[in-house]
């Protein structure tokens, strides 16, 4: 482990029916293009250095990110996945502050909707241990 400084841990939580409508936040993945795109943007967004894409059978049998990013703190694991929860704005003036590419759960959701998710995480804190979160669309 590195000595860096630990990132602080936002904590998930819903985002204002006023400021949804106004996001149009029901994303939708319509290509296999976005849903990678969205993957890569959220391991940036979780300070990745490192990220590893791999595509099984063109990416129709699976889609699998690795990254060296913070990880996913337990205290989101039961809102992850939730359509119109995020870590980054609270209301529809947050997003003049946002720096980050994306709304963390938004594009997770959507893919919910289209495919079983698996998801391995790991905490600096908590390396070499993992988590795996299983996520089923059905």
């Amino acid at each position: 482990m590195s000595s860096e400084a630990a990132v602080p841990v936002t904590a998930m939580r819903p985002i204002d029916k006023d400021t949804v409508h106004r996001l149009c936040a029901g994303q939708v993945i319509v290509d296999l293009a976005t849903s990678v795109k969205e993957l890569l943007e959220n391991s940036l967004d979780a300070e990745s250095t490192h990220v590893e894409i791999k595509l099984k059978d063109s990416g129709l049998s699976s889609i699998t990110v690795v990254d060296n990013g913070h990880g996913i703190s337990e205290d989101n694991f039961a809102t992850l996945c939730r359509k119109h929860w995020t870590s980054k704005i609270s209301s529809f003036e947050d997003l003049e502050d946002v720096s980050t590419f994306g709304f963390r759960g938004e594009a997770l959701s959507s893919l919910c909707s289209v495919a079983n998710v698996s998801i391995i995480t790991a905490t600096r804190d908590s390396a070499p241990m993992g988590v795996q979160l299983e996520y089923d669309h059905a």
